[in-house]
């Protein structure tokens, strides 16, 4: 009780309010995100044509906002806007032969270090095998895999034997449901650190924390993750 309350005294009341002055009052939000990703793509697209998903991500996150989570709306929102244009220019599928050739890289780097390390790598480690901006993996890691329908979503691809690729998609929709099991701000650390490959000082900057207490947020929500693992 007094957590949410001192969320709510930080960041304000959730007041809703109609759809187009959301999307008003969010534009530059929506005009950034869009311009920073039609730019990945050689301008292949125009920011226009990422503003509609863009939007939809962002009435989305308004939905499920909660300020009980004690992250800021502006923070959460711009992790599902991003994510949602990144759907649609997967699903457009207009990336240039230079993106897909960077996408192949970081795809074949992961794969070299999954089998060296005998783990899955983090990005830092996928952008210096692939000699790639670190802030650069996760979006193309995200591009390169096109959206499957659900009901392919057991279906082998052709690089993998049927049974390798039904663990790898169990193992990933498993992280996934552990990761969805985490307080939100816990969710948001993780995907601005392993998606957006930000450092502890970039991401203490985004949630509004000193530097200590985001390294103490990251252990706390591997240790989560850990447990959840051995229970199942």
């Amino acid at each position: 009780m007094h957590a949410a309350l001192a969320a709510l005294a930080r960041y304000g009341p959730p007041a809703p309010e109609p759809d187009d002055a959301l999307l008003r009052r969010h534009a530059p939000l929506l005009d950034r995100c869009a311009r920073r990703l039609a730019a990945r793509t050689g301008h292949a697209v125009e920011p226009g044509d990422l503003w509609s998903a863009g939007a939809m991500g962002l009435l989305e996150a308004a939905r499920r906002y909660d300020p009980a989570h004690d992250v800021r709306f502006e923070t959460f929102a711009e992790h599902r806007v991003r994510g949602a244009m990144l759907d649609e220019l997967r699903r457009m599928d207009h990336l240039p032969r230079r993106l897909r050739a960077d996408a192949d890289r970081v795809l074949a780097a992961r794969a070299r270090l999954e089998q060296s390390l005998g783990r899955e790598p983090d990005p830092v480690e996928v952008a210096e095998a692939a000699e790639l901006p670190a802030e650069q993996v996760g979006e193309l890691l995200l591009l390169a895999s096109p959206p499957v329908p659900v009901e392919d979503d057991l279906a082998p691809t052709p690089a993998l034997p049927a049974d390798e690729a039904l663990g790898a998609a169990e193992r990933r929709r498993a992280l996934a449901r552990m990761v969805a099991a985490l307080p939100e701000r816990l969710q948001v650390l993780l995907a601005l650190y392993y998606d957006e490959a930000l450092t502890y000082r970039e991401i203490a900057k985004v949630l509004g924390v000193s530097e200590p207490r985001v390294c103490q947020l990251h252990a706390e929500a591997v240790k989560r993750l850990r447990a959840l693992m051995s229970d199942t």
